[in-house]
């Protein structure tokens, strides 16, 4: 295995020439990436980082791999981040040892692709809202229900599922459910258009009546809601990351357009207001930089604070992505420099796990008490 410094400088040059050259040709793609994928998963080892730290968060080597894939391509961070923390982080937290030795290997080898469900059709104020849910079989489980929207979902071979769980004679209660996608019951829906992270599947699941062994419940317990919160925390920091490798990359591809002399004779960089806008916007990015490396910090002391940090990275990538259009958007299509996609992947980090709204409305609450 390469150390870890050696891994970050291949994985940097990998970025910059075989996914750049990529995303030249399949800008506008809808289709998964399978090649990039097959070479992160083996070559690149991309998810063992998450098996080395055993604490409360993502492995920090991870969520910098990530952050640094969306620079070039914002879309497959995500694909690899659903993979991460919805696959390989909640069996190696949360799995039994039967369910780690079934399945954990291959996540991180790639050769089994993960999802989890827990969005429906209507908004969930908390998991008593749960309209999928799961009763007691003598053999196991009935799983009932449907989730709106399910990334990798098309492309998976386990999905997660967060269910209400009925018994008689005792209250609701929650767990997750590993559901194999090739299990009697089990329908994936049409592929989801959406307007950014193109690339990364997105679709609905029905669940009729699956049957479950009783060893698909994840931890072999219902804890349903702790590993939920402890999950979407993690989410919420690689999309942190996400947002602010977009922000990052539109920076950078401003800043190299900028600098080449056009038919004029003159680089844009050249006009003194181009030199504050982009002196303004690369102090922005530090302090972003610098507000999202607190969240070692944080993240033990106050879970919440990760939802700060998204919700401020990913206003940084809109406002970042926004103000590289307004100063060069007329120019960029000599280039071929799409600086419009990494402002429309931005506006979906912006409501992917939770929405900007959702965290914004969190932060208000404690103004509201009298």
């Amino acid at each position: 295995m390469m150390k870890s410094s050696t891994k970050t400088a291949a994985l940097s040059s990998y970025v910059n020439t075989a996914i750049r050259d990529y995303m030249k040709n399949h800008d506008e793609s809808v289709d998964f990436p399978q090649e990039i994928w097959e070479e992160l998963t083996t070559d690149f080892d991309i998810f063992s980082p998450i098996l080395s730290e055993d604490n409360q968060a993502l492995a920090s080597d991870f969520i910098s791999s990530i952050r640094m894939i969306s620079n070039e391509f914002p879309a497959l961070s995500t694909i690899l981040l659903t993979q991460g923390c919805y696959g390989v982080y909640p069996i190696l937290n949360f799995g039994t040892g039967q369910q780690k030795e079934r399945y954990l290997d291959k996540l991180v080898k790639g050769t089994c692709i993960a999802g989890l469900g827990f969005s429906e059709s209507k908004h969930l104020n908390s998991l008593a809202d749960l309209e999928t849910y799961a009763i007691k079989t003598e053999t196991g489980w009935q799983l009932s229900g449907e989730k709106a929207k399910v990334s990798n979902s098309s492309i998976a071979d386990i999905l997660l599922i967060l269910a209400k769980v009925r018994e008689a004679g005792k209250p609701d209660s929650y767990g997750f459910f590993i559901v194999e996608t090739s299990a009697s019951g089990v329908l994936i829906g049409e592929q989801i258009e959406k307007q950014g992270l193109l690339g990364l599947p997105l679709s609905s699941v029905t669940l009729d009546k699956v049957n479950l062994p009783e060893t698909a419940l994840l931890g072999g317990v219902l804890a349903g809601n702790e590993q939920f919160n402890n999950i979407i925390k993690n989410m919420q920091l690689g999309l942190s990351a996400v947002a602010l490798g977009v922000a990052e990359g539109a920076f950078n591809k401003g800043l190299e357009f900028a600098r080449v002399k056009r038919g004029f004779g003159k680089r844009l960089m050249d006009v003194e207001l181009h030199q504050y806008k982009f002196a303004d916007l690369y102090n922005k990015l530090s302090a972003a930089d610098a507000y999202f490396s607190s969240y070692p910090n944080q993240i033990e002391e106050d879970s919440k604070s990760v939802s700060r940090i998204k919700l401020y990275m990913t206003k940084v990538a809109l406002e970042v992505t926004d103000e590289i259009l307004r100063l060069i958007g007329p120019l960029q299509k000599f280039d071929h420099v799409n600086i419009k996609r990494y402002f429309k992947d931005a506006e979906i980090i912006e409501n992917y796990g939770r929405s900007g709204n959702s965290i914004r409305k969190e932060i208000a609450e404690r103004w509201l008490k009298e």
